[in-house]
């Protein structure tokens, strides 16, 4: 079993991915209103979240296992 300190830490990671999608979440939407904002590729910040997402669910099932 994990420790709770990893466990924490994986919480912590999971609060931090949900700030960065509601972050990119708010660029699309500032990038749509706008045209001046500088490129942002947005499916390569969705692809490093999922990625991340794949992480920590990773983490979770090798904590749990």
């Amino acid at each position: 079993m994990a420790s709770n300190r990893m466990m924490q830490a994986i919480g912590a990671l999971e609060r931090a991915v949900s700030r960065l999608e509601q972050d990119v979440d708010g660029l699309v939407s500032a990038s749509a209103a706008s045209s001046s904002t500088p490129g942002i590729d947005h499916a390569a910040a969705r692809a490093a979240l999922r990625s991340l997402d794949e992480l920590i669910t990773d983490l979770k099932g090798r904590a749990h296992g």
